[in-house]
């Protein structure tokens, strides 16, 4: 099956022009320039392997519609759409390394660039074009997600569960891995094991619910350590109510509010501490499993403030 980069399609959306400048909505911004940028990974190869829910490969569509519609932010600046990496069928292999180069080329052009997964296999394409443009620098990872996604790559390969795995793997040494949000009944003994081994810092869920500012001192930790942010975000770590397309609902979720500030505050510590943030991704939207369009406009939620922030 082949792997193909689909150009980006034009933006549509309200016209509220009759108010004025000051009514613009985003879809009047999307742009084929800016510092910061959108690129698509179509992607569900990897979710599949992993015995997920399917449906991700319509998640960057998906959250660009939601994204069209919200309004204008005051410092809102014209951002550049790179279109889609699209996998077709299950060569994952082949759309990773492609997603990376694609990411590679951005990231010499763009202050900050923000992939639309796809299932989570999408941080391992993301990660290795980060890696390229950004050689012999240390990366600190932020994982927001209810799982650890350190499993071993089994029989069919790499999958939505390996990235973090494949990206020790790929740098022992140098992996600096913040996982926030972690679901206990979510993860085997055996990664929070191989998680305590390689020296992943986590933090729990039930521990933001009760204090959103649970995390503060590991993400302001790993800025000061870091010369390079690296934020990813898996769309499941939301409550089922507030995210129901998604590969795998959580039956608890950290609520929308919590992940926000964990957003903001990464954001915020990087400017503080002098490292930059030029890469992040959202991930595991699965259309077909959506309500109303409800959890396509949470991950675009996000997605606005990583643009625009």
């Amino acid at each position: 099956m082949p792997v193909t980069h689909i150009p980006p399609q034009p933006w549509t959306g309200r016209d509220d022009s009759e108010d004025g400048e000051k009514a613009k909505r985003l879809w009047q911004f999307a742009s084929d320039s800016g510092s910061r940028a959108l690129l698509g990974f179509a992607s569900e190869a990897g979710v599949a392997r992993n015995k997920g829910r399917v449906g991700a490969r319509q998640g960057p569509q998906a959250l660009r519609k939601a994204l069209a519609g919200f309004a204008a932010p005051a410092n809102a600046q014209p951002f550049a759409d790179l279109g889609d990496v699209d996998v077709e069928g299950d060569d994952l292999e082949a759309g990773q390394a492609m997603l990376g180069q694609h990411v590679a080329r951005a990231l010499a052009e763009h202050d900050r660039l923000i992939v639309l997964g796809g299932g989570h296999e999408t941080a391992f394409g993301s990660y290795l074009g980060l890696c390229e443009h950004f050689p012999d620098q240390h990366i600190g990872i932020i994982n927001l997600d209810a799982h650890l996604d350190l499993r071993t790559p089994g029989a069919a390969g790499p999958s939505s569960g390996t990235p973090f795995n494949q990206m020790r793997q790929a740098d022992p040494d140098g992996f600096d891995y913040l996982c926030l949000g972690l679901a206990e009944e979510s993860n085997t003994m055996a990664l929070i094991e191989r998680a305590a081994d390689w020296g992943a810092r986590i933090v729990m869920d039930h521990d933001l619910i009760a204090d959103k500012g649970a995390a503060d001192g590991e993400i302001q930790a790993i800025a000061r350590r870091s010369d390079i942010l690296y934020l990813t975000i898996d769309i499941d770590l939301l409550p089922h109510y507030q995210a129901p397309g998604v590969s795998a609902p959580a039956a608890r979720g950290v609520s929308l509010a919590v992940v926000e500030y964990l957003v903001e505050t990464v954001i915020s510590a990087a400017d503080s501490h002098g490292c930059t943030l030029p890469l992040a991704d959202i991930v595991e939207l699965s259309p077909p499993h959506d309500r109303n369009g409800m959890t396509a406009r949470s991950a675009a939620l996000l997605v606005r403030r990583m643009l625009f922030g």
